[in-house]
């Protein structure tokens, strides 16, 4: 019984075929023979459009379809109940502890200080910190991830927030009828709500399949928005270094300029300089014991990161505290911290359209971040995440942290960084993380009272140096990218001179529209006098020499309407500078008779198709014309190595029906080796018909005619023809000058 042809190709002989280059031999074949002895792996049937409505019907309804498939598909929408029965206590607590102790120590400075970029007290920074967590816990696939307080999220948030005060605000001072905005509207109303907004939206993003979209934002892109960002948050954290205060309020494209002449000029005359020297003193404590202390300690073993941001509010706190900085030396302090848990609020519905306008900068940054480094960390740790669920949990915890009296919030690179660092198993570890900021939540809070606010800036001003730190990526790119070198220092630029939103929406149309320029003006390349690849390395130069009748033409884009024009030009340019270089150079110095072959040499014109990954009806067309093209000027046109979608749609176009099989190859090597070989003979043959032709003029020629002899000496030489002979042609010697012939 046969071998089905099925069968060797999912036994693999299929793959070994199409692995010559890779050293596994077989026959030059084209795509015809190669389908008769390897078997067709190329679906060059189009699915119907009604198996994919079905399809999608179907998963719709599958979790409908009994109890246990409606139990399950909502248990996978908190995962926390697959991992935490199967939870491992005697590997993970003591890990988990320690690192959810460390990472809530983090979350305190961190929370207190952002709070100030979001324009809401301090105290909200500690809820945030803990609610959105908490509930990321329930939901969430990432193991490592920590939800908090990010700089960049945060700064637009409160960007948000002024926006929507003071449009609000002036609605409530013009219009005293309109009931559906509470007469108190405050920034923690408003940024609670705005969370919510941003939830909704990542939920939506989720249902909508939409987790794609990540993956849009490259890394430059994310880079240089971020670097920007953090101008932004460092000239903001200034006034309060020099313990300034009563600055006029500046916003709109390019407020950063306004509000650092701003800075300028009040720093001369109201600076404060208790309040600087503290500001000092406490900067310069934070980056002496992270750049040097820190690395010292972990030579000498120690694992744990030391919390030096706790350590200088604890200090500082307690400094303030004795020698009363408010009123004695007119220093700005947190001030008054209630104790107890937030009063669960729903949102302020009138102004929810507004903050969901408002909150999709923030979601498409909060998105990108925080998959990006989901995924960096599973892979780094060998599990995997689910991007779809991340939306889930992303939306849910930021639409149940909304009810909480919190602010948007973001995983933050330094702090999943620690996180990972500590030992971390799982998200078990938020429980300890929560717990901690509890307890300050509940108790502690008053004992922040005194602390100075210049402190907390100083904490956000050192935590901007690893964004500061990305400029470093320009030399990289610069080598690597030039293109990527500009969208990174188009994000930043437009991010710093205009804002920050703007700076986003700028950058991420910059950075498409490259994606768009790429496809258009793609790089090609062409080999004229192509030679095959399989030539023996042992033969003599003049063996190996290459073949001036055949042609590669490879075109490194897909082939789409955008850049069908690009294709024929470079197809037509590649043609006409093959056809200079087939023709001959002579030596005019001396006669030289030419032999034209009745039959030309044929000439191989191969289109390799590797890079051509997807084609549209513009991109067949252009692909047509220039194979019409090709064969009036008597070429032999092959095409190589074509991707199975392309086959589909070149065939469902009709080309294929116009276009013989025994020119398709399943790679460039069976085309150069074909085209190389038939060259081969057709040379051959035509030098012999030359040698042939030659000879026979040379004799016609040299021979005196006896009709012109006397006594066996010719008169005269035979007249120069006018003409030359039939199949031949004639070049005459240059003329020679007068200082050659002394």
């Amino acid at each position: 019984m046969s071998e089905d042809k099925s069968d060797r190709f999912l036994d693999g002989t299929m793959y070994k075929a199409l692995a010559t280059e890779s050293g596994i031999d077989r026959p030059v074949m084209n795509q015809k023979q190669f389908e008769e002895e390897f078997g067709n792996p190329r679906d060059t049937n189009r699915i119907p459009l009604r198996i994919h409505v079905k399809g999608a019907m179907r998963g719709c309804v599958h979790p409908c379809s009994s109890g246990s498939h409606l139990l399950s598909t909502l248990l996978s929408f908190v995962p926390i109940f697959q991992w935490l029965p199967k939870y491992n206590f005697r590997e993970s607590l003591v890990a988990d502890l320690i690192g959810g102790i460390t990472t809530g120590i983090m979350h305190v400075p961190q929370g207190l200080a952002y709070s100030v970029l979001a324009g809401v007290d301090p105290v909200y920074g500690l809820y945030s910190s803990c609610f959105p967590a908490f509930f990321y816990m329930l939901f969430g696939t990432s193991r490592h991830t920590t939800l908090g307080s990010f700089a960049v999220v945060t700064l637009m948030a409160g960007i948000a927030n002024e926006n929507i005060m003071e449009i609000k605000g002036t609605v409530n001072a013009t219009d005293s009828t309109n009931s559906s905005l509470p007469s108190d509207l405050t920034p923690i109303q408003v940024a609670s709500t705005l969370t919510v907004a941003i939830g909704i939206v990542q939920f939506a993003a989720g249902l909508l399949r939409l987790e794609f979209l990540a993956s849009y934002f490259s890394d430059p892109l994310v880079s240089g928005f971020t670097t920007g960002s953090a101008v932004h948050v460092l000239i903001a954290q200034i006034d309060d270094i020099f313990g300034l205060t009563g600055l006029p309020k500046s916003s709109g494209p390019g407020y950063i300029f306004v509000r650092s002449w701003d800075i300028i000029l009040a720093a001369f005359n109201r600076t404060n300089l208790v309040t600087l020297i503290t500001s000092v003193i406490a900067i310069t404590f934070l980056h002496c014991g992270k750049e040097y202390l820190s690395p010292f300690l972990k030579k000498k073993g120690l694992k744990l990161p030391v919390p030096y941001e706790l350590i200088v509010i604890i200090i500082s706190t307690a400094v303030s505290a004795i020698f009363d900085f408010q009123h004695n030396y007119n220093v700005p302090v947190v001030g008054f911290i209630p104790t107890g848990p937030p009063n669960p609020a729903l949102p302020v519905v009138a102004i929810l359209p507004d903050c969901i306008i408002q909150s999709l900068g923030m979601v498409v940054v909060t998105i990108a971040v925080h998959i990006s480094l989901a995924k960096m960390y599973a892979k780094k740790l060998n599990y995997s995440v689910d991007a779809r669920q991340e939306l889930y949990a992303l939306g849910g915890s930021s639409m149940l942290g909304g009810l909480f009296s919190v602010y948007p919030v973001s995983t933050a690179l330094g702090r999943t960084a620690v996180n990972v660092s500590t030992g971390t198993k799982t998200q078990l570890s938020t429980v300890f993380s929560c717990a901690l900021l509890l307890v300050i939540i509940l108790w502690l809070g008053p004992l922040l009272q005194a602390l100075p606010k210049c402190i907390l800036a100083c904490v956000i001003i050192v935590a901007l140096k690893s964004m500061f730190q990305r400029c470093e990526e320009i030399k990289s790119l610069w080598r690597i990218s030039r293109t990527d070198l500009l969208v990174w220092i188009v994000s930043f630029t437009s991010t710093v001179v205009i804002d920050v939103m703007e700076g986003l929406a700028i950058s991420i149309l910059f950075a498409l529209l490259t994606v768009v320029f790429r496809s258009q003006w793609p790089k090609w390349e062409r080999i004229l006098g192509a030679m095959s690849s399989d030539h023996d390395k042992t033969l003599p130069e003049e063996a190996s020499l290459p073949r001036p009748s055949v042609c590669v033409f490879r075109f490194d884009a897909p082939l789409i309407f955008t850049n069908v024009e690009r294709f024929l030009n470079k197809v037509k340019k590649t043609m006409d500078e093959w056809d200079g270089i087939d023709s001959s150079s002579h030596k005019l110095c001396e006669i030289k008779v030419i032999v034209e072959s009745e039959d030309p040499i044929p000439r191989y014109f191969i289109i390799d198709c590797s890079s051509i990954v997807y084609i549209d009806y513009m991109g067949v067309k252009a692909l047509s014309e220039t194979i019409i093209d090709l064969k009036k000027r008597g070429l032999t046109v092959y095409l190589a190595a074509v991707k199975p979608d392309v086959f589909v749609v070149l065939k469902a176009q009709g080309l294929l029906d116009k276009f013989s099989k025994e020119h398709l190859f399943p790679t460039l090597h069976d085309a150069l080796s074909i085209a190389d070989r038939n060259a081969s003979a057709a040379e051959m043959l035509d030098n012999a018909r030359k040698f042939r032709l030659s000879t026979q003029s040379s004799r016609s020629i040299d021979s005196p005619s006896p009709e012109l002899t006397v006594k066996g000496t010719p008169t005269s030489l035979p007249p120069t023809p006018t003409s030359a002979l039939p199949g031949t042609s004639v070049l005459f010697p240059a003329p020679i000058s007068d200082e050659k012939r002394k």
